[in-house]
């Protein structure tokens, strides 16, 4: 047992080896987040001290129906993925901003940090074990969830005592096969000031759920976000950052507190400097896009996420109008940077910045 914040080696352990599955999935098919991998780690905070971090096969924890993550939505949780060396080795991909992420959405919902070296030496060992679901890096990637919650069984609104942390895989192919269509969304907004639009709890997605099932019932595939106050600017894009294209300049809404730093916008606007383009971030109207849609200066744009690594966005609607961008295979920004960035991630190019780790 270790007491929460301090700096050391956390005892893991492997409850037991789990009989693979992974000779069942045809990495070349199977979908984002419908198959997970044989084990998972899990870990304890109770009486103000983490338990020993416990590998064990994947599968059902009993809980009881009070706990108030059910009750209260007290979870967050993060998003990574491991990757395949063209040696075979597992690579990960900036872990360590994953855990210290993970920390400051803990700390908005009043819950224990989960140390950086339980995070990491967990996730080192279960992705080392699990390593044969990874698929070759020229089809997808393992998906890595880990997830803080509370296992308080009451139902008082307060802070709980007792949490459990978890991380989880799960094999997949390309999150977005093809480019996205997507609605501003007037009614909805994702995230307000001061809220929690900048970490990641689960009751972040819940409440976006309904604008995406109207996009998708109005024919798109997702929803372009408008911030709270003016319904003006552009905040993101469905569950990714945003970037455009306006002349020759590469443009992503800035960091407000509404919204998500994302570890894959940070990579993005780097590598999009170390290719020679000019990145601003500053805030970003409806009205700005609409004016430059009509000067041919529009010429792409993209989202950015774990999963989706760089989606081009092919048309947007915003009240009865509908921009049409440039075809993909026009288009060279996205296309390059997320070529770098795979390149990176898969340990084809060299790593300039330090951000890939071997297991």
């Amino acid at each position: 047992m270790h007491r929460n914040g301090e700096t050391m080696t956390f005892p893991l352990r492997i409850d037991r080896v789990a009989i693979s599955r992974v000779q069942e999935i045809d990495f070349a098919t199977v979908p984002f987040g419908a198959t997970f991998s044989d084990h998972m780690l899990s870990v304890e905070f109770e009486e103000g001290r983490w338990s020993d971090g416990l590998i064990r096969p994947y599968g059902p924890i009993p809980l009881p129906p009070s706990i108030s993550a059910l009750q209260y939505g007290i979870s967050v949780f993060e998003g990574m993925k491991a990757h395949k060396s063209p040696a075979g080795r597992p690579l990960l991909f900036r872990p360590r901003e994953n855990a210290r992420r993970l920390q400051r959405s803990a700390a908005r919902l009043a819950m224990p940090a989960v140390p950086e070296s339980l995070f990491l030496d967990g996730l080192r060992e279960l992705v080392r074990l699990d390593q044969a679901w990874i698929p070759p890096a020229e089809m997808g990637a393992l998906y890595i969830r880990p997830i803080l919650f509370s296992v308080d069984p009451s139902i008082r609104v307060k802070p709980a005592d007792r949490y459990q942390f978890v991380i989880f895989t799960s094999p997949f192919g390309a999150y977005f096969s093809a480019p996205v269509d997507v609605l501003v969304s007037e009614r909805y907004v994702r995230a307000f000031p001061g809220g929690t639009g900048d970490t990641k709890p689960a009751g972040n997605y819940a409440a976006a759920l309904v604008a995406d099932q109207e996009a998708r019932e109005a024919g798109f595939n997702s929803v372009m976000w408008l911030d709270a106050q003016e319904r003006r600017y552009v905040e993101e894009c469905g569950v990714m950052n945003v970037f455009f294209l306006l002349g020759e300049d590469v443009v992503t809404p800035s960091l407000s507190g509404t919204i998500l730093p994302g570890i894959t916008r940070d990579s993005v606007i780097t590598l999009l400097r170390d290719l020679g383009y000019r990145v601003k971030e500053d805030r970003i109207s409806m009205d700005e896009l609409l004016k430059s849609y009509e000067r041919g200066e529009l010429r792409e744009c993209f989202g950015t996420g774990t999963a989706a690594t760089v989606s081009h966005v092919r048309r947007i609607r915003y009240k009865d109008r509908t921009l049409e961008l440039p075809p993909i295979e026009h288009r060279k920004v996205g296309a390059a940077v997320r070529e770098k960035l795979l390149a990176v991630m898969t340990g084809r190019e060299p790593d300039t910045h330090g951000w890939v780790e071997s297991i």
